[in-house]
C-alpha cells in the first residue's frame, strides 16, 4: 500500500516550525554565554573571598584552580586516610605531619590544608572564612549596613512616591505646556548624574546646613528623570475610560491615583524600586562628598577601609565585595517576576 505524499501547505508549516526551534535555541544559547560572561567577575571575587591567605591567585597555573572544597567533609582519599590514621598530607611544602589518632575533630571546620582529592587535586583549593572574619571582626560593617539600609529602603519610598506622582498629571492629565515640562524632564537625562552634585552641594552645604546627615545622602535619589519617564509609559497603557468612570463616580484626582491606578501599576513600581535601591545602594561618590563621621559612613564609603587594614589583602577586600552585593542579589530576586512585568508594560505602553 502506498503512502499519501506529504501536502506542501504540511511540509512549510513543519519548515517554518523547525525554523522558529532553531531560531528560539541559538537565542537562548546567545543569552546564556552572555549570562555566563557578566556573572565571571562575580564568580571569581566570590572564589578570591574564601581562598586561604598564603594561596597565590595571580597564579598562571594549568589548569586554574576552581573547585572550592571544605577540607572536613569526607572529599577524597587523603581526608578518608587520615581521618581513620590520625596522619594527613599538606602540598604546601610537601611534608606529612602525624596527630594523634582520635584527636582529628579538634580541628573542626577551621583546618584549611589542602588534602590530595584523587583526580580533582589540580582543580580545587581548600574554603576558608579566615577573610569573612577578618572584615567583620575589624571593620564596623554592622553600622555601614544599618546606614546603607537606611539610605537605600527610604530613597526607594521617596522615588517612587514622587515619581509616581509626578508621572500621573503627565500621562493622564490635559493642561498646557505639558509636553514641555514632559521634554524638559527628559532632558535632563542628557546630564551626567556628577553635573548635578554641584547645586545639590550648594544646597545642602551652604543654604540647608544638613551635610553629615542621612537626609543628605537620601537626597539624590529621591527623585528620577528615568523613573518619571518610566512610570508615565506604564500610565498611557491604562485606558482612559477606567479614569473617566471613577470620576463619575465621585472620585477625586487624589483618590483614582491611590486606589485605582497604584494597583495597577505595582510591576512598574517594583522595577522603580529595584533600579533605586542599586544607584542609592552603590553609591559612593555623593556620601564621599557629604559625610565626614565614620558613623555617617554607608557600605561602599566603609569599604575603602580595606586597603588600610588589610595592606591589599586582595582576599579581604573579594569578602567585603561579597558582603555588599548579596543585598542587592536577594533584594533583585524578591522583586524578579514584578521587574519583568514592568519592563514589559512600560515598552507597551
Amino acid at each position: 500500500m502506498n503512502a499519501y505524499p506529504v501536502p506542501v501547505r504540511t511540509r512549510k508549516t513543519l519548515s517554518m516550525r523547525f525554523k522558529g526551534w532553531f531560531e528560539a535555541t541559538g537565542w537562548y544559547i546567545l543569552l546564556v554565554i552572555f549570562a555566563l560572561i557578566t556573572a565571571m567577575p562575580f564568580f571569581w571575587t566570590a572564589l578570591m573571598s574564601v581562598r586561604e591567605t598564603s594561596s597565590n591567585i595571580f597564579s598562571s597555573r594549568k589548569p586554574p584552580e576552581l573547585i572550592p572544597y571544605p577540607g572536613t567533609l569526607g572529599w577524597g582519599e587523603g581526608y578518608n586516610e587520615a581521618k581513620k590514621t590520625g596522619s594527613y598530607h599538606v602540598d604546601d611544602d610537601d611534608a606529612t605531619a602525624q596527630q594523634p589518632a582520635g584527636r582529628w575533630e579538634d580541628y573542626g571546620p577551621t583546618w584549611e590544608k589542602r588534602f590530595e582529592c584523587s583526580s580533582l587535586e589540580e582543580y580545587v583549593f581548600p574554603v576558608t572564612t579566615q577573610n569573612y572574619y577578618r572584615v567583620w571582626k575589624d571593620i564596623n560593617i554592622p553600622r555601614f549596613f544599618v546606614n546603607s539600609v537606611i539610605v537605600s529602603v527610604t530613597a526607594v519610598l521617596l522615588s517612587v512616591l514622587t515619581c509616581s506622582l509626578a508621572a500621573y498629571p503627565l500621562a493622564k492629565m490635559r493642561f498646557k505646556g505639558r509636553s514641555f515640562a514632559f521634554s524638559v524632564i527628559l532632558a535632563t537625562l542628557v546630564f551626567p548624574p556628577q553635573l548635578l552634585f554641584i547645586p545639590l552641594y550648594v544646597m545642602a552645604v551652604k543654604v540647608i546646613n544638613f551635610d553629615n546627615t542621612y537626609f543628605a545622602l537620601i537626597l539624590p535619589h529621591a527623585t528620577s528623570a528615568f523613573g518619571i519617564f518610566l512610570l508615565r509609559q506604564i500610565y498611557m497603557g491604562l485606558p482612559d475610560e477606567l479614569l473617566e468612570a471613577a470620576r463619575l463616580d465621585g472620585a477625586s484626582e487624589f483618590g483614582i491615583w491611590w486606589r485605582i491606578l497604584l494597583p495597577l501599576i505595582k510591576p512598574g513600581l517594583a522595577t522603580l524600586a529595584i533600579f533605586t535601591f542599586v544607584n542609592a545602594w552603590n553609591d559612593f561618590l555623593w556620601p564621599t562628598l557629604m559625610v565626614q563621621s565614620d558613623d555617617m559612613r554607608t557600605l561602599p564609603l566603609g569599604l575603602t577601609y580595606l586597603r588600610g587594614f588589610f595592606s591589599g589583602n586582595i582576599r579581604a577586600i573579594a569578602a567585603g565585595i561579597v558582603i555588599m552585593t548579596v543585598p542587592m542579589i536577594v533584594f533583585f530576586i524578591a522583586f524578579q517576576k514584578q521587574f519583568v512585568r514592568g519592563l514589559s508594560g512600560a515598552v507597551k505602553g
